[in-house]
């Protein structure tokens, strides 16, 4: 009997505990697993259960439970808890919990390199036949540009960064007298303002290109295109759009992370994701990548029209879903922040 009892200590648990329901999407696929690897998942999130998760963790009963909490609200502090803050670098975190060990962000940039980032990874991934027809999918927002500085570094830099889309990732390319006296808020957010424009840049493109096959999404982007659908903010609203679908992403807004919540809920939805490519693009598509990835604008042009005729649609999510659902890739991630096991 006091062995069994040993064996039900063992047992790991992990809490998701905040406050905003919203953030479920961005954690995709990731709540509804019952169990990944070690660990027990038990979802306390919402304005009223976020509550309980609290009063468990203050309680601090047991050592094998483990809490991740989205946002700051409530904000952790025990060893046996993670802070994640989603939708941005480590600018996003509050100067009060700035030095804190626990806290991960979900994006990071050269101007905001840090080690506390967090990766979580596609999970339950929805399995396609060939589709018949494809379309090109474009679900996103923007932010409009109005900054002299950043409309003036796209101005001169416009056809080196449509040759090279990665260029944005290196840190000679901001070598500019422009953005020495900037501090690195400012230089933040001039790095946000030049995606937004090469995003306004590519999307016009495809559209040029391909208008017929086109479905955007995106209150930003109605303002521009009126045939455009709106956003909402619904789980499962951009499932259906995706899946079976050739489904642009142009990395974080923030960073060039390749796996991050659009990216990974397009590959959960069985979308095919066509994508810039980054230093991790071969890592994690292996054979697929010069198929989905791009680094220029006439490349992606190239992807998609083969994407558009292209065979290997059920092929390519075959490979996700023997990939990732596996789970391993977020087992070694909540290993790391809880066990370093």
């Amino acid at each position: 009997m006091a062995f069994r009892f040993k064996l039900v200590l063992k047992k790991k648990f992990l809490f998701f505990i905040f406050r905003y329901k919203f953030r479920e999407l961005a954690l995709n696929n990731l709540l509804q697993e019952k169990k990944i690897g070690q660990f027990s998942i038990i979802n306390l999130s919402g304005p009223y259960l976020s509550w309980l998760g609290l009063l468990i963790y203050k309680l601090d009963i047991f050592e094998n439970f483990n809490f991740i909490s989205c946002d700051g609200w409530p904000y952790l502090s025990k060893k046996n808890s993670v802070n994640v803050w989603f939708g941005g670098t480590i600018l996003k975190i509050p100067s009060l919990y700035l030095n804190q060990k626990n806290n991960y962000v979900t994006a990071s940039n050269i101007f905001t390199k840090s080690q506390k980032h967090i990766q979580f990874y596609p999970i339950k991934i929805s399995e396609i036949s060939e589709p018949i027809k494809k379309k090109i999918i474009i679900a996103m927002n923007f932010k409009k540009v109005s900054d002299k500085i950043s409309l003036d570094i796209w101005k001169t830099k416009k056809e080196s960064i449509l040759n090279n889309l990665s260029i944005l990732e290196k840190i000679n390319f901001w070598d500019i007298d422009e953005m020495k006296s900037l501090n690195v808020n400012q230089k933040h957010s001039v790095y946000m303002n030049l995606k937004s424009l090469l995003r306004l840049e590519l999307i016009g493109a495809i559209k040029k290109s391909f208008s017929k096959e086109c479905i955007l999404i995106g209150n930003d982007l109605k303002e521009l295109y009126p045939e455009t659908l709106k956003s909402k903010f619904e789980k499962n609203f951009l499932k259906k759009y995706y899946k079976g679908n050739i489904c642009l992403d142009f990395l974080a807004k923030d960073g060039d992370q390749l796996l991050y919540p659009r990216s990974i809920e397009i590959i959960e939805s069985g979308g095919i994701i066509a994508q810039i490519r980054t230093d991790e693009s071969e890592k994690i598509y292996e054979k697929f990548v010069n198929e989905i990835t791009f680094n220029s604008k006439k490349e992606m042009i190239e992807v998609l029209n083969n994407l558009l005729i292209s065979s290997n649609i059920s092929k390519i999510n075959k490979f996700f879903k023997n990939k990732f659902d596996t789970q391993k890739f977020n087992i070694i991630t909540l290993q790391r922040f809880f066990y370093n096991e």
